[in-house]
């Protein structure tokens, strides 16, 4: 099984600033059994170019936002970490969800902990 989903990307972090169009560029989200990998789609000048990629290994996570319902973070590690918006919020809990119950046989974690939601 292979989930693809096109997403938006946050280029513009600053917690003060709403995010508008002009600051989100689209990616793809490619989910399988054994790792998540962001893409850049390419386009005439330009090949496709995967943003970050890894395994559901530990410290890998995904974190949801309680002020943002279209929005997700999915860490790899430290230092490979993307921001995503989906269309509705819906859409954004069952990407969550496959994702975290894939990852669950890399780590311990109880099924109910993976609906917990960050803030």
């Amino acid at each position: 099984m292979t989930l693809a989903d096109k997403a938006l990307c946050d280029k513009d972090r600053s917690p003060k600033k709403v995010p508008g169009l002009g600051s989100l560029e689209r990616r793809i989200l490619e989910v399988n059994r054994k790792r998540v990998k962001v893409v850049k789609p390419g386009s005439k000048t330009s090949f496709p170019a995967t943003e970050i990629r890894g395994s559901y290994a530990p410290p890998f996570h995904v974190e949801l936002f309680r002020n943002d319902q279209h929005r997700l973070r999915v860490v790899v590690d430290s230092e490979n970490e993307v921001d995503l918006m989906v269309q509705t919020r819906h859409l954004r809990d069952v990407i969550v969800l496959v994702i975290r119950g894939l990852a669950q046989r890399f780590n311990s974690t109880s099924l109910n902990s993976l609906l917990k939601i960050d803030t």
